[in-house]
């Protein structure tokens, strides 16, 4: 049966590979993988110019530890489906085997970031001290272990119908202490972490002998993190498993006005809907929100104003030709079956709503571009002549 419980998981992990294998091609297309590189080069080029003068009144190991604590706490992924709460009960006592597998393969989809974070901490730790590095590997070697353990952890915790919340505490304060005992006073007693973690296991896995496997926390936990990815993956292309979620963001509502009695008509409807579905929407939103602030992140830490241009220009591309996405999923949905119109004026409002979001945007980089660079402030003109001409290339393409 072990080998039953191997087969079964490798036929799930094959399913999850071959959809985002499929996925990926949506994802990395030439404009975002374009757009990675251009980030990445930014990055590199304001991450060394601020290690040439790095600011002294920082804790940076406490900073350092706390983020590489959040990165430290891996998601237990069991690809189940919701199924199998009924189907796969009489597998339960092999349940244990499976989720052998189930760890491994949780560890080893996320360790890549852990050793990214690492690589880019590295340099900073590396001028701060000197160039001594000695400590950084001890403190690398936690980074490598503690989140292992850390999934092996919450599974026990999971099992034992414990609350969430406090696992994350617990997770929290132990990687923190952990990693800043290896980073700042540099002391080997850093390790102590990995044993404290080892004897919390033994001492709750003991005490799970008699429970159950938890269907309803784990089928949960992994239809989550299925939505967050479709989420994601349908900025790029229509994703069929997506579920509609709405927010209500009160300090919104401004932008929410009731059309007045002149544009209540069949002229202005899709302009009020997109604006609707976008401020009260989950995914679009969130995920404009986030590029917006990593381009004021980037436009405010670079030193540089032809780079800050060339992001801020690019960012601006980016998030308007993203937005094309948001047309499918609302000019095909629900509200042209109850009130037909011409698609005409379905691309019309689309048209006005992509213009107001290239205004918000356009003022938003002008302003900040100003701030830094204040000499060649008009040169934030470019960000609405480029924010212009996407609305114009993504309008001809939805009319062809």
């Amino acid at each position: 049966m072990n080998q039953n419980a191997k087969q079964l998981f490798n036929t799930r992990k094959n399913e999850i590979a071959k959809e985002k294998q499929y996925y990926n091609k949506f994802i990395f297309n030439g404009h975002f993988s374009v757009f990675l590189v251009i980030l990445f080069g930014a990055f590199i080029l304001g991450y060394g110019d601020w290690l040439k003068s790095i600011p002294t009144d920082f804790d940076y190991a406490l900073i350092a530890s706390i983020v590489v604590s959040i990165t430290s706490m891996f998601p237990v992924r069991t690809l189940l489906k919701g199924a199998d709460k009924l189907f796969l009960l009489p597998f339960e006592k092999h349940m244990a085997e499976y989720m052998k597998y189930s760890l491994i393969y949780s560890y080893f989809s996320r360790i890549g970031l852990q050793i990214v974070i690492l690589i880019i901490l590295f340099p900073l730790f590396y001028v701060i001290n000197n160039q001594a590095f000695g400590f950084y590997i001890l403190f690398a070697i936690l980074a490598i272990i503690l989140p292992f353990l850390g999934l092996i952890l919450k599974w026990q915790w999971f099992k034992y119908r414990l609350e969430g919340w406090s696992l994350y505490i617990l997770l929290f304060i132990i990687y923190t202490s952990g990693y800043y005992l290896a980073l700042a006073p540099k002391q080997f007693s850093s390790i102590a972490s990995i044993f404290i973690m080892i004897g919390i296991i033994l001492l709750i896995r003991n005490q799970n002998r008699t429970y159950l496997f938890p269907w309803e926390k784990m089928t949960k936990s992994e239809q989550q993190h299925r939505m967050n990815y479709y989420k994601f993956v349908n900025m790029f292309t229509d994703v069929k498993h997506i579920k509609e979620t709405a927010i209500r963001r009160s300090y919104l509502d401004p932008f929410l006005n009731t059309p007045k009695r002149k544009k209540f008509n069949s002229n202005y409807m899709y302009l009020y809907l997109f604006v609707r579905s976008f401020v009260r929407g989950k995914d679009a939103f969130n995920i404009i929100l986030r590029l917006v602030m990593l381009a004021l992140v980037l436009m405010f830490w670079l030193d540089q104003p032809i780079i800050v241009l060339v992001i801020g220009s690019l960012f601006m591309y980016i998030i308007l030709l993203q937005m094309a996405q948001f047309y499918t999923q609302q000019a095909y949905g629900l509200w042209p079956q109850v009130w037909p119109v011409t698609e005409s004026k379905v691309i019309k409002g689309y048209e006005e709503f992509l213009r107001r979001l290239m205004l918000i945007l356009g003022i938003l980089f002008t302003v900040v571009y100003a701030v830094v660079f204040p000499i060649y402030g008009y040169f934030g003109l470019l960000f609405f002549l480029v924010g212009w001409l996407t609305i114009i290339n993504v309008i001809k393409k939805l009319k062809y």
